[in-house]
C-alpha cells in the first residue's frame, strides 16, 4: 500500500488579486461598524427635515404678512430649506470616513489589505456616495411630505408632476452627495479631522462672506459659484436675481459644484497615491 502524499506548497505562487467588490465590502463594513456614522446620518435627517418643517409652519402662520414677491418666490427650495443646515453634516461624514483611519493608524492596515490605492480610494468614494444618496432621497421626500402641506394650502404649486418641482427635489441627494465627496477630499488632503472640518465650514460659511464684500462685480460673480450658493441654485425652481444680476441656473449650480468637488478630489487622489500613510 502506497502512502498518500500531498502536493508541495509553492511559496512562489502569485498572490490572489483583490477585487473591487471585496474593497467595497470592506468599506461598507467599516462605515457600518462605527457608531458615529449612525449618529451623523440621524442628525442630518432630523436637522434637515425638522428645520424644513419649522420654516414651513412659521411661514404658513405668517402668510398674510409676507410680501407678494416673497410668496411668488416660494417653491421647492423653500420646502427643503432644512437641507442648507443638514448639508454640512454629510460633509463631516465624508471627512470622518478618511480622517478617523489616519488618526487611529487604520489606514496602514487598509493599505496592507488593499495595496492598490486607486481601488481603495474609489471604493471609499463609492460607498460614501451610495450611503449619502440614499440618505438624501429620504431627506428630500420626508421634507416634502411634512412641509409641502403648509404651502399648498396657500395655493403654492408643489405638484411633483411639474418637472421643475421634481428636478429640484431630486437635486437634494445630489447636493448632499457632492458635499460629502468634498469632505472626503479634504479628509485625504489634510488627514486631520478638526482641520478638514474647519476648512469645510470656511468654504460654506466664511468664503461667501468674504466674496460678498469684494468690490465691484468680481465679488458678486464669485459669490454666485461658492459651494453653498451653487447648491441653492441647483434646487431653485424660480429664476432669481441679486441687484439686477441673474443668479446661476440649476444646471449652472450643478456644474459649479461638480467643479468644486473635482478641485478637491483630484489633488486628494494624487496625494493618496504618492504620500505615505
Amino acid at each position: 500500500m502506497s502512502a498518500t502524499t500531498s502536493a508541495p506548497l509553492r511559496l512562489d505562487a502569485p498572490a490572489r488579486r483583490i477585487t473591487f467588490a471585496e474593497a467595497m465590502d470592506s468599506e461598507f463594513a467599516k462605515i457600518r461598524s462605527v457608531r458615529s456614522t449612525y449618529w451623523t446620518l440621524l442628525i442630518c435627517l432630523l436637522v434637515s427635515v425638522g428645520i424644513s418643517l419649522l420654516i414651513a409652519a412659521v411661514t404658513a402662520a405668517n402668510w398674510d404678512t409676507i410680501s407678494q414677491s416673497d410668496r411668488a418666490s416660494t417653491g421647492m427650495s423653500t420646502v427643503v430649506a432644512g437641507v442648507y443646515f443638514g448639508v454640512l453634516v454629510t460633509g463631516v461624514l465624508g471627512v470622518m470616513v478618511v480622517s478617523t483611519e489616519y488618526g487611529t493608524g487604520m489606514m496602514r492596515t487598509s493599505l496592507t489589505a488593499f495595496p492598490r490605492r486607486a481601488m481603495l480610494f474609489l471604493a471609499k468614494a463609492s460607498v460614501l456616495t451610495i450611503v449619502v444618496l440614499l440618505l438624501g432621497v429620504v431627506i428630500a421626500f420626508a421634507s416634502y411630505a411634512v412641509a409641502s402641506p403648509f404651502y399648498t394650502r396657500h395655493g403654492v404649486d408643489l405638484s411633483l408632476s411639474e418637472t421643475a418641482n421634481l428636478r429640484a427635489l431630486l437635486a437634494v441627494p445630489v447636493y448632499l452627495t457632492l458635499v460629502a465627496l468634498m469632505g472626503l477630499g479634504l479628509g485625504f488632503l489634510l488627514r486631520h479631522t478638526a482641520g478638514a472640518i474647519s476648512s469645510l465650514v470656511s468654504l460654506f460659511f466664511v468664503l461667501p462672506i468674504i466674496t460678498n464684500y469684494l468690490p465691484g462685480t468680481t465679488g458678486k460673480d464669485i459669490n454666485k459659484i461658492v459651494p453653498s450658493n451653487a447648491g441653492s441654485a441647483m434646487m431653485a425652481t424660480h429664476a432669481t436675481t441679486t441687484d439686477g444680476n441673474p443668479e446661476l441656473s440649476p444646471v449652472g449650480g450643478l456644474v459649479a459644484l461638480l467643479i468644486w468637488t473635482a478641485v478637491l478630489l483630484v489633488p486628494a487622489f494624487w496625494s493618496f497615491r504618492h504620500r505615505d500613510a
